[in-house]
C-alpha cells in the first residue's frame, strides 16, 4: 500500500487522499511525502494568470485548531487583479469553498490596494502577485495518519489597458492529519503576505453625508504621516471619480462624491494608504468611520480623477487631452465621417491648382467649422446636464427632426456630387469658378457637417476622454472636447499646410469627375442609414414618408439643375413644397417595429426589478440605432444562434433598453453603472441585485456573452 501511494504521488505529481490508518514507520514516510507535495503545490495557468492554493501548515492538527490557507494569484505582465471593492470596474477574487463537514473558512483577507486609473474610471487592485489569506477552522477528532482534501472554485477578473477577462479555476489541496506544524517552504510567502495586510488601528474617524459628498475626518494624534489615498471598502457608498484630501490640526480630511448607498450607512470601513514621514515605503491602516459631523475643509488641490493631488490631476487631464486628440484623428476612419473627409480630400486635389494661400485658408476654415461646432455641442450638452436634463454624447441624433434633416442633406450632397445641380459658383460641391470666399464658406460648412454626423461614432480612446470630460469642471471639459475636434480636423489641416503631404495626392485630371461621382454613393448610403434610424425611432411608416420626402427633394434639385427657365423653376419649387409637406407628416405617423433573433421585451424599470425580485434571470442591453458599436455587437453576438440557444436553455429574459430617442429613465440607469453613453450590457442571474449585476464588455463576441453568463450563474 505504501509503495502504491508513493508511486501515485511521485509518478503523477499530485497529492492523493489517504483515509486508512497506517503503521508508524509508514506514517513518517507519508508525512515526508505530504510535506513535499504541499510545498510544491501545483500552479494552474489560465489565459492571463497563474493561480494556486497554498497552506501555511504542512499538516492539519488532529486535536483541532486553525490553519491558514492562501490563494496565490499572479496576473500576467501588463494585467492586474482587484481588491475587495474594485472601484468603478472589475471584480474581486473569491473562492466558493468545498470543505468536509466541520471545516469552515473565513473571508479572504486582501493586502492594501493601489489606485489603478483608466480614463475617468478609478479602480482598486494589484499589478503584482498577491497572496490572499483565509483562516480555516479545523474540527477536533481527526484520525492521525489520514488526510483531508480542501479546495473550491476560485473566480477572479484580470484586466489590462484594453480588455477585462473573468477567469476561474478548480483548486484542491490535500493535507495529512498530524500536529499542525508550520510548512517551512511557505513561511516567507505567508509572512510577506501578512506584512502587506492593512494594520487594524484605533484612530478615531467619523464621516458625514452632506451636499452630495461623503466627508471623512481622521484623527491620527501626533503621528507624522502623509496620506496617499483612502480606499472605501463598502461598494457604492462613494463615487470613485474624485477624491480630495486636506491635512488638519489633528489628522486628515477626505471628500468623495456620495454613492447610491451612502445615506443611512451605520459605519464605513476603509483602508488608508499612507507613508510615515521617515519612510518611503507605503503602509496600510484598517479604519472604521462612525457617523458624525465633519466640518468642511478646503481641498489641497482641485479634484482629480486619480485623487493624488495637483500633479496627478494635471497628468490625468493631459492624458484625457491626448486620448481625445488621438480619438478625434481616428474618428476620420469611422463610417459616419469618412465620406465627408473623402469629399474634402477631393477638394484638396482641386485646390492644388490654386495658390497655397487658398488651400491653407480652406484647411483653417474647415478646422474652425469643426472646432466651433464641437464647442457648441459641448456647451449645450454640459448646460443641459447641469440643468438636470438626462442627455449624453450624440444627443442631437435622438431628435427625429435632426435625423430627418440630416438625411435630406446627405441626399442633396450626393446629388450635387453626381452633378445633378450646382448652386452658385461653389456652394457644396466641386463646380467651376473656384473663389477663395466660396472655398472658405464651403470648408466652414463641411467642418460643421462632419461634427454633426460624427457624434454617433465613438473611435478608440474617445470613450474614456468623453466620460472624463463630462464629470470635470467646465474649462477642463471644454478643453477635452476641443482636443477631440482638433483631432478630427487635423488630417485635412495637415494636408493643406504641409506641401509634402499634398504632393502625395494624385494630380488633377479627368479622373476627378469620376471619383466625385463615386463619392456620391457613400453620401447616399449615409442618408439611408439616417432614414433607418428614423424608422427605428418613429416606425416603418415614418421611414417610408422620409424616403418619399427625399425622392421629392431629389426631383426638386434635378429640376433646378435643368436650367433657369420659368417652367423648371416652378417644377423645382413644386417638388420642394411637396417635400416639405411630406416631411411635416413624418413625426405624425408612429409605427411600432421590432425585429431581432432574440425574443425582446421593451425596457421599463418595473419590468427589470420585477424579474430580479422573482429571481428570474434577465439580460438587459442598452442600445441605440445611431450607435455603430451597438449594432455591430448585436449582429456578431446577440443575434447569433449560439447566444440564443444559451439564453433559451437557461430561461433568460431579454430586455432591450432603446436609447435611440431621448429617454431620461434610460439615461439614469446608464449613470447608475457609471456610463455616459451606450452600449451597456447587464446580466442579472438568480439571486442578483442591481448592485451585483454582471457588466459585460463593450465589445462582444458570442463566446464572451456565453462565458460571462455561465460564470455569473456559477457564482450565484
Amino acid at each position: 500500500m505504501l509503495l502504491a501511494v508513493a508511486a501515485a504521488t511521485i509518478g503523477g505529481m499530485r497529492c492523493v487522499r489517504v483515509s486508512s490508518p497506517v503503521r508508524p514507520a509508514s506514517a513518517a514516510l507519508l508525512a515526508l511525502l505530504w510535506a513535499c507535495c504541499a510545498a510544491a503545490a501545483d500552479s494552474q495557468k489560465t489565459a492571463h494568470s497563474s493561480v494556486a492554493l497554498l497552506a501555511e501548515q504542512q499538516s492539519l492538527p488532529a486535536e483541532g485548531g486553525t490553519v491558514t490557507l492562501g490563494l496565490q494569484l499572479e496576473p500576467d505582465p501588463g494585467w492586474h487583479a482587484y481588491w475587495r471593492n474594485p472601484g468603478d470596474a472589475g471584480k474581486e477574487a473569491s473562492i466558493g469553498w468545498a470543505l468536509p463537514e466541520g471545516f469552515a473558512a473565513s473571508e479572504l483577507r486582501f493586502p492594501t490596494p493601489t489606485l489603478i486609473p483608466f480614463g475617468e474610471f478609478n479602480t482598486y487592485g494589484f499589478k503584482e502577485p498577491v497572496l490572499l489569506l483565509a483562516d480555516l477552522a479545523v474540527p477536533a477528532g481527526l484520525a492521525p495518519g489520514g488526510s483531508v482534501e480542501l479546495g473550491g472554485d476560485a473566480r477572479w477578473v484580470v484586466c489590462d489597458d484594453e480588455l477585462c477577462v473573468p477567469e476561474q479555476a478548480r483548486l484542491t489541496l490535500v493535507l495529512p492529519v498530524g500536529d499542525g506544524s508550520a510548512e517551512a517552504a511557505q513561511a516567507d510567502a505567508f509572512a510577506a503576505a501578512r506584512r502587506k495586510l492593512p494594520e487594524a488601528v484605533a484612530w478615531p474617524g467619523r464621516f458625514e453625508v452632506a451636499e452630495g459628498a461623503v466627508r471623512f475626518a481622521l484623527d491620527v494624534g501626533d503621528r507624522d504621516l502623509e496620506a496617499e489615498y483612502l480606499f472605501v471598502a463598502p461598494k457604492r457608498v462613494v463615487e470613485y471619480s474624485e477624491q480630495t484630501r486636506q491635512r488638519t490640526a489633528s489628522g486628515w480630511q477626505f471628500a468623495m462624491p456620495k454613492g447610491r448607498r451612502a445615506d443611512g450607512a451605520e459605519h464605513i470601513d476603509a483602508v488608508l494608504r499612507y507613508r510615515d514621514a521617515n519612510s518611503a515605503e507605503s503602509r496600510g491602516a484598517l479604519l472604521r468611520f462612525a457617523p458624525g459631523a465633519v466640518a468642511a475643509a478646503p481641498p489641497v488641490a482641485a479634484p482629480s480623477v486619480a485623487g493624488a493631488g495637483s500633479a496627478a490631476g494635471f497628468l490625468d487631464v493631459a492624458k484625457a487631452l491626448v486620448f481625445g486628440l488621438v480619438g478625434g484623428v481616428l474618428l476620420n476612419l469611422m463610417p459616419c465621417v469618412f465620406p465627408i473627409l473623402s469629399m474634402k480630400a477631393l477638394g484638396v486635389v482641386e485646390l492644388s491648382r490654386t495658390d497655397r494661400r487658398t488651400a491653407r485658408a480652406s484647411g483653417v476654415f474647415y478646422t474652425i467649422g469643426v472646432l466651433a461646432t464641437f464647442l457648441a455641442i459641448a456647451v449645450l450638452l454640459i448646460a443641459l446636464r447641469a440643468a438636470g436634463e438626462a442627455v449624453g454624447w450624440g444627443f442631437q441624433l435622438q431628435s427625429p427632426w435632426v435625423v430627418f434633416v440630416l438625411g435630406l442633406g446627405m441626399v442633396a450632397i450626393g446629388l450635387n456630387l453626381f452633378g445633378t445641380f450646382e448652386i452658385g459658383t461653389r456652394a457644396m460641391g466641386l463646380g467651376q469658378g473656384l473663389t477663395a470666399t466660396g472655398e472658405r464658406q464651403q470648408s466652414l460648412l463641411t467642418g460643421a457637417l462632419a461634427v454633426v454626423v460624427a457624434t454617433p461614432c465613438t473611435a478608440p480612446f474617445m470613450a474614456g476622454a468623453l466620460g472624463f470630460a463630462l464629470v470635470q469642471p467646465v474649462v477642463v471639459a471644454l478643453a477635452v472636447f476641443l482636443a477631440l475636434g482638433l483631432g478630427l480636423a487635423l488630417p485635412y489641416l495637415a494636408v493643406t499646410f504641409i506641401p509634402a503631404l499634398a504632393r502625395g495626392l494624385p494630380k488633377p485630371g479627368g479622373w476627378m469627375q469620376t471619383f466625385r461621382r463615386v463619392l456620391a454613393f457613400p453620401m447616399l448610403a449615409t442618408a439611408l442609414w439616417l432614414f433607418w434610424v428614423l424608422g427605428r425611432q418613429l416606425g416603418a411608416t415614418a421611414m417610408g414618408l422620409a424616403i418619399l420626402a427625399a425622392l421629392l427633394l431629389a426631383f426638386a434639385l434635378w429640376a433646378y439643375g435643368q436650367g433657369a427657365s420659368a417652367r423648371w423653376r416652378v417644377a423645382a419649387l413644386g417638388g420642394l413644397l411637396a417635400c416639405l409637406a411630406t416631411g411635416s407628416q413624418v413625426a405624425r405617423a408612429p409605427d411600432a417595429s421590432d425585429d431581432g433573433a432574440l425574443a425582446l421585451e421593451p425596457f421599463t424599470p418595473e419590468r427589470v426589478l420585477g424579474y430580479i425580485a422573482a429571481e428570474q434571470p434577465v439580460f438587459v442591453y442598452f442600445t441605440a440605432d445611431w450607435c455603430i458599436s451597438c449594432k455591430v455587437n448585436e449582429r456578431v453576438a446577440l443575434a447569433t444562434d449560439a447566444v440564443a440557444e444559451a439564453f433559451n436553455e437557461r430561461g433568460i429574459k431579454v430586455v432591450e433598453a432603446d436609447w435611440t430617442t431621448e429617454d431620461p429613465v434610460i439615461t439614469d440607469w446608464l449613470a447608475k453603472y457609471d456610463r455616459a453613453g451606450v452600449p451597456l450590457y447587464l446580466y442579472f442571474p438568480r439571486g442578483a441585485s442591481l448592485e451585483t449585476a454582471t457588466v459585460l464588455p463593450q465589445v462582444l463576441l458570442p463566446g464572451i456573452v456565453i462565458d460571462a453568463i455561465e460564470s455569473a450563474d456559477a457564482a450565484a
